[in-house]
């Protein structure tokens, strides 16, 4: 095993084959594993909700989370990974069965209501 040492006088230690490291946040290998970043983004993105929707703010101060807390990590992951409509769309099922599931979307509501502009009636979530 090959140390290298720092200008700091650090050792770090070399990787090995099977290792991952995290560039920007997203875990690398020579060559990046999309299926599994795929779904640990998803499960990151889905916890995250989750744990917004358990805190009971008003709906204004709900989506507001949601866009400055959930949103970037999968926003900041689409330059890496490779995504089909048909991802996003399962996605955005998920998350609108989540907010279902919290009461805080009504499951007969219009399908734009959540991403229309408060101005126009709506949320106001990224989509």
């Amino acid at each position: 095993m090959r140390n290298f040492t720092t200008e700091d006088g650090d050792t770090m230690e070399a990787m090995y084959e099977d290792d991952v490291y995290r560039h920007l946040g997203h875990m690398q290998v020579k060559q990046i594993k999309h299926a599994r970043m795929k779904q640990k983004l998803s499960e990151e993105d889905l916890n995250r909700t989750k744990s917004i929707l358990k805190t009971k703010l008003n709906g204004k101060n709900t989506i507001k989370a949601i866009n400055t807390y959930v949103t970037p990590v999968l926003t900041s992951s689409f330059e890496i990974v490779k995504r089909t409509p048909t991802d996003l769309e399962n996605l955005q099922i998920k998350l609108k069965t989540l907010l279902t599931r919290c009461r805080f979307h009504h499951p007969r509501a219009a399908k734009e209501i959540l991403t229309l502009p408060q101005q126009m009636g709506g949320r106001g979530l990224i989509d």
